[in-house]
């Protein structure tokens, strides 16, 4: 931790964002509204506290581990304590145990004024818990008991996660994958081609002084080194390129939409494929975008417009489940599924998601994810195609959910062959890998509407 200036209210501020960011996802947007409510927003005092609060959303099954340790409990015990509770107990672990910098100032602030606070809201007897966690693990460190928990620790993603890739990957591979969850890719932009094309962006980008080149996968795709600023931000504010993942632009080209037809895309928003399908179209058909989210639809239509692609889009604020019942059946030509998903394929991008996979979280998204499906097959002609693409790296919410939707609908599978590798356990779908693309993971099949 960096020497800053450290004050009895700062300690309540880390606890209260610890707490809110329990409540509001993304956990940043939490962070951002109490430190400004406490002055310190964009200040020395931030930027350590955001990093600590990094650190332990990466950490956060092995530092419960730690804490049940210190307190002779089970770690389930420790997560299903009060927000504030379970979150002051993972931050003495982490003070106690994972601080790299050990300032002792933190850990002092914490005994000194964090307990009363936690203490007014649970008593001291649970306060206590707090100093105990920290007195002990300083003592005596967490240690891994198993290959599970020694790759937990190592590479920060829980031991449950690791056994289900071991169902996709040889075991040769499962730490290379390990490695490449802990690194974001290379950001990527896709190429708006009703607006520019592929060496328009790269000139652009590489008289600006970025290192840039094309994919050697996707058409029309860019990837760059550098931040989100000057060349980059203008592209994408003149609408001629869009933030998206290599594995995430490929989506819609193994869609192929063509001029003319209806297109359904049942989990749009914020709009990146969306917007792509309309281009591919080249502003000629109709494409419902179906989403839930209001906040994330305005984005959807905020980028249709910046794009040009919204003279062909049709917004529709509703959960996709309900397409068939709002459109009708067999009435569109292709549908995209790209439903909500652990999203264990973007790891890096997302720190506080490795943490939420669990047999019942990954049930109730399997669950809703065979809903959309249905709808999507209920929804398309006879003779018309389904994509169904998630962010996953998980069987559960790939193969397995394509094979369901094999034996229960009136579905065939089309063959994917490129640009990705076949899965090991479904042939005919497809997976990108991040230690093997250097993108995201992402896991496509293409069904075929046969009734």
């Amino acid at each position: 931790m960096a020497r800053v200036r450290l004050e009895p209210p700062h300690i309540r501020a880390l606890l209260e964002a610890l707490e809110e960011a329990e409540r509001v996802k993304p956990f940043q947007v939490a962070k951002r509204n109490v430190f400004r409510r406490y002055g310190i927003a964009g200040s020395d005092v931030d930027r350590v506290f955001t990093a600590i609060m990094y650190k332990l959303y990466r950490l956060r099954g092995v530092l419960d581990k730690a804490a049940a340790k210190a307190l002779g409990v089970s770690p389930e015990e420790v997560a299903s304590k009060p927000a504030l509770l379970r979150q002051a107990l993972r931050l003495a672990a982490y003070l106690a145990q994972f601080d790299e910098v050990d300032d002792p100032r933190l850990r002092s602030l914490l005994l000194r004024h964090g307990l009363p606070y936690i203490a007014s809201r649970y008593g001291w007897r649970e306060a206590r818990k707090v100093a105990k966690v920290l007195e002990r693990l300083s003592k005596s460190p967490w240690a891994p008991q198993s290959e599970a928990e020694r790759l937990e620790l190592k590479y920060m993603v829980p031991a449950a996660l690791i056994e289900r890739v071991r169902r996709v990957l040889p075991a040769s591979e499962v730490e290379e994958l390990l490695q490449a969850l802990n690194r974001e890719p290379a950001p990527g932009l896709r190429v708006n081609t009703l607006k520019a094309s592929a060496d328009d962006v790269l000139e652009r980008l590489t008289r600006a002084g970025f290192e840039a080149w094309p994919s050697e996968r996707v058409p029309n795709h860019v990837r760059y080194r550098g931040p989100f600023l000057g060349e980059v931000a203008k592209l994408v504010e003149e609408g001629l390129a869009v933030p998206q993942d290599e594995a995430s632009a490929a989506a819609s080209i193994l869609l192929d939409p063509r001029p003319g037809e209806t297109v359904v895309d049942l989990c749009a928003a914020p709009g990146g494929k969306t917007t792509h399908i309309a281009e591919l179209m080249r502003l000629k058909g109709t494409i419902y975008a179906f989403d839930v989210f209001h906040d994330r639809m305005l984005r959807l239509r905020e980028l249709a417009q910046r794009t040009g692609t919204y003279i062909i889009i049709h917004p529709v604020e509703a959960d996709g489940r309900l397409a068939p019942r709002l459109l009708g059946e067999e009435v569109a030509d292709r549908v995209l599924v790209d439903p909500p998903c652990s999203s264990t394929g973007a790891l890096a991008k997302h720190p506080d998601a490795r943490w939420r996979v669990s047999d019942s979280s990954v049930r109730a998204l399997a669950e809703q994810q065979r809903q959309l499906l249905e709808a999507a097959v209920r929804v398309v002609k006879r003779g018309g195609y389904v994509l169904y693409t998630v962010c996953s790296i998980l069987p559960e919410e790939g193969e397995d959910v394509v094979r369901w939707a094999i034996e229960n609908l009136p579905v065939e599978l089309v063959p994917l062959e490129g640009p990705y590798d076949p899965s090991p356990i479904l042939p005919g779908t497809m997976r990108a890998w991040p230690h093997r693309h250097g993108t995201i993971g992402f896991f496509y099949a293409l069904l075929e509407r046969v009734e």
